[in-house]
C-alpha cells in the first residue's frame, strides 16, 4: 500500500473537512475513504468519518467508526461525545423499527461514556412512555431535564408521564416551562389542563382546554376534557352540550358516550345515561371504566343482577380504587360452598360502605362459614358485634389463615341480588350506651342528632365536587334548631365540625368524647332521630335501626335508588331529596315541617 506523505494527508484532510462543512458530503466521503485506506488507524479520520455518518443519519456505521477512533485513542473526548450522539441516533432508528432491545443496548453504551447524557435519558424515557412504564419514564425524563432543562420533548413527555402517575404538581412545572418556550403546542396545553384538573384548579383547567380549542378547534380529546371539567364544576348542561357535539362529529367515540352517560347521571336522567353507556360498551366491550359507570346507572334503576355483575369492573374502571385489590385472586370467593370454611371479608372503600355491606356476614355464617372481617380500625370494635362475625381485625394487623376472601361490596353478586339482610344488624355496647343514657338524662326529648357535611376528599377533584354537592352548611341547617321542645346534638366530625364553634346555636357537642364508631353508636342509641346528609353516620344510624331523615342530593348515589323516599337497605330511613341540583331550600322546608310534627308526637318518627 502506498503511504501518503504527511503533507498530502494534511492537504486531503483539509479538503475533506471543507467539503464536509460546506455540505458536499459525497466529496468528503471519498476523501475520508482514501485517507482511511492510507492509514486505517488514523483516529482523527475515523472520528470525522463518524461525524459525517451522523450528519447523514446513518448511525450504525457512525458508531463503528467512532468506536474504532476510541480504540486507537482512548482519551479522545470529542470522539466519546460524538459516539454518545451516534448511539442516541441509532436508538431512535431502532425505536422506529420497534426494536426496543437494540435501542436499549445503544442507550446503555452511551451511558457508559456519559452517565449524564440528557439525550440518552430522554430516549430511555420515550421508550418507557411507549411501553406505558410511567414511573420509569418519569424518572428517566427527570434525569434528562437535569442536563437539558429546556428540552422541548423531554418537558412534554415528562408532563405526560406525570399526568399518568397523578404527579400533577411536577407535571404542571414541566408543562408550564414548555409552554413558556412554545405556547402554540396544543398537546402540552391539554396535558397542563389535566394537571390543573388533578390539582383541583378547575377554572384554570377549563381555560387551558379552551386555549387548546383555539389552537385546534376540532380536537376531540380537548373537547372531552373540557366537558369533564365543566361537569366537575357543576356545569352539567354545558358539559352535555359539548359531548353531544363531539358525538355528532365522532359517533364512534366510546369515551364521549361514556362521559355523556356520567353527565346524564348527574342530571338525574338515569335511563338515558344507561342507554348511552350501553352504546359505549358496544363500541368498547373491554372498557372497565364504561362497565363500571354502567353498573352505577343500573343499580340506581334497580337492575340489580346486571348492576352487581358490572360492579365488579370497579377495580380497573374506578381510578380511586387503583391498586386497592390487595388479596390473592386465587382465593377470591365466587359463590361456592363455604360450609366449614374460613371466609375473610375485607373493607374496600369508605366507612359507609363497610357499615352497609357488613350485614351479609350473617348470611355466610348461616351457610356454615367462619367469618372474619378486616375493617378500618375505627370500626373494629363495632363490627365485632355484628351477627355472623367470629372475629374483627383492624386493617394492617396480621390476618389468620383463611380459605376464601371476598371484598364486602362483591357479596350481593355472589349471594344473589334482592336480599338486604335483617335490620338492625349493628348493636351497641350495653355499658357504653348506659353511660350515655345517664349523661343525657337531663336533655329534653326528642333528642335529635345532626350531620351537615360529608368527609372532604380534597385529593381528588371529582370526589371533592361530590362531597360539596352532598353537603350543606350549618347555617342552612340552623333554622331546624328553632323548633321548640327538642334537644339537638352534633354528630358532625372532620373539618366541618369547626362551623359549630363560629355560630351560636343550641346544639350540644359531645363528639370529643368519642374514640371510635362504637362510641358514636352508643351515643346515637340514646337519640330519637338523626337528620343527616349522605355520610357514614346515616349508615350507622340506619344499621342500628334508628330513625334517619336523609337529606339527599339531586344526583343521588346509586344506593338510595331513583325517586324513592325510602330505601330497602334501611327501613328506618326517610329521604328528603333535592328537586333540582344545588337546591336545598325545598328539602329543608320539608324537614322543618316534618320536624314540627315530630316534636309534638315523637312516636310518629
Amino acid at each position: 500500500m502506498t503511504i501518503i506523505a504527511s503533507t498530502e494527508r494534511t492537504r486531503d484532510l483539509s479538503a475533506a473537512i471543507r467539503h464536509h462543512m460546506e455540505g458536499h458530503y459525497d466529496e468528503a466521503e471519498k476523501l475520508y475513504t482514501q485517507l482511511r485506506e492510507a492509514n486505517p488507524h488514523d483516529e482523527e479520520v475515523l472520528y470525522l468519518t463518524g461525524v459525517l455518518c451522523c450528519d447523514l443519519g446513518i448511525f450504525a456505521p457512525a458508531r463503528r467508526f467512532l468506536e474504532q477512533a476510541l480504540n486507537e485513542s482512548p482519551v479522545f473526548p470529542e470522539a466519546g461525545a460524538q459516539l454518545v450522539k451516534a448511539c442516541a441516533g441509532d436508538a431512535q432508528q431502532a425505536i422506529g423499527q420497534n426494536d426496543f432491545t437494540a435501542a436499549e443496548a445503544a442507550c446503555r453504551r452511551a451511558l457508559q461514556l456519559d452517565a449524564t447524557a440528557a439525550i440518552v435519558w430522554r430516549t430511555l424515557g420515550q421508550m418507557a412512555l411507549m411501553k406505558a412504564a410511567w414511573e420509569q419514564a418519569e424518572a428517566c425524563l427527570q434525569r434528562a431535564l437535569q442536563g437539558a432543562p429546556d428540552d422541548l420533548d423531554a418537558l412534554n413527555w415528562h408532563g405526560l408521564a406525570c399526568v399518568q402517575l397523578q404527579k400533577f404538581a411536577q407535571g404542571r412545572a414541566s408543562l408550564e416551562r414548555l409552554l413558556a418556550l412554545r405556547p402554540e403546542l396544543p398537546q402540552a396545553q391539554s396535558n397542563l389542563g389535566l394537571c390543573l384538573l388533578g390539582l383541583g384548579e378547575l377554572q384554570p383547567a377549563e381555560a387551558c382546554f379552551q386555549r387548546v380549542l383555539q389552537l385546534a378547534p376540532g380536537d376531540i380529546g380537548a373537547r372531552i376534557n373540557l366537558a369533564n371539567t365543566l361537569r366537575i364544576r357543576g356545569k352539567a348542561e354545558e358539559a352535555r352540550s359539548v359531548l353531544e357535539s363531539v358525538i355528532r362529529d365522532a359517533p364512534q367515540s366510546a369515551e364521549a358516550l361514556n362521559n355523556l352517560g356520567t353527565v346524564l347521571q348527574d342530571l338525574g336522567q338515569a335511563q338515558a345515561a344507561s342507554e348511552r353507556l350501553e352504546a359505549a360498551l358496544k363500541l368498547a366491550p373491554d372498557s372497565a371504566q364504561v362497565r363500571w359507570n354502567l353498573s352505577l346507572s343500573q343499580l340506581l334503576l334497580g337492575m340489580e343482577a346486571a348492576g352487581w355483575a358490572n360492579f365488579e369492573a370497579r377495580w380497573e374502571g374506578c381510578a380511586n380504587l387503583a391498586g386497592a385489590y390487595s388479596k390473592p385472586r386465587a382465593r377470591a370467593w365466587q359463590g361456592e360452598s363455604v360450609q366449614g370454611k374460613v371466609m375473610l371479608l375485607w373493607a374496600e372503600q369508605g366507612f359507609g360502605d363497610t357499615l352497609q355491606f357488613i350485614r351479609f356476614a350473617q348470611a355466610l355464617a348461616e351457610r356454615g362459614a367462619t367469618v372474619v372481617a378486616e375493617v378500618q380500625p375505627e370500626l373494629q370494635t363495632l363490627i365485632a358485634g355484628v351477627p355472623g362475625i367470629s372475629q374483627a381485625i383492624a386493617r394492617g394487623q396480621d390476618l389468620p389463615d383463611y380459605d376464601f376472601h371476598c371484598p364486602l361490596m362483591s357479596l350481593p353478586l355472589h349471594l344473589g341480588p334482592g336480599s338486604y339482610g335483617t335490620v338492625p344488624y349493628l348493636h351497641t355496647d350495653r355499658d357504653r350506651a348506659a353511660l350515655w343514657k345517664t349523661k343525657l338524662e337531663g336533655y329534653r326529648r326528642p333528642r335529635i342528632g345532626l350531620v351537615w357535611a360529608g368527609k372532604s376528599r380534597l385529593q381528588n377533584a371529582e370526589l371533592d365536587a361530590i362531597d360539596r354537592r352532598r353537603s350543606i352548611s350549618l347555617t342552612q341547617l340552623a333554622p331546624l334548631t328553632t323548633v321548640p321542645d327538642c334537644s339537638f346534638f352534633s354528630l358532625q366530625k372532620g373539618g366541618a365540625a369547626i362551623e359549630l364553634r363560629n355560630i351560636a346555636l343550641p346544639i350540644h357537642d359531645f363528639s370529643a368524647q368519642w374514640q371510635d364508631f362504637a362510641d358514636t353508636a352508643a351515643f346515637i342509641d340514646n337519640l330519637d332521630l338523626v337528620i343527616s346528609v349522605d355520610t357514614a353516620v346515616a349508615h350507622l344510624a340506619g344499621a342500628l335501626g334508628k330513625p334517619v331523615w336523609l337529606l339527599n342530593r339531586f344526583d343521588t348515589c346509586w344506593r338510595w335508588g331513583k325517586d324513592r323516599m325510602d330505601t330497602p337497605w334501611y327501613p328506618s330511613v326517610r329521604q328528603f331529596r333535592q328537586a333540582a341540583p344545588g337546591n336545598w331550600e325545598t328539602p329543608l322546608k320539608e324537614v322543618m315541617a316534618a320536624l314540627k310534627d315530630y316534636a309534638i308526637a315523637p312516636a310518629k318518627g
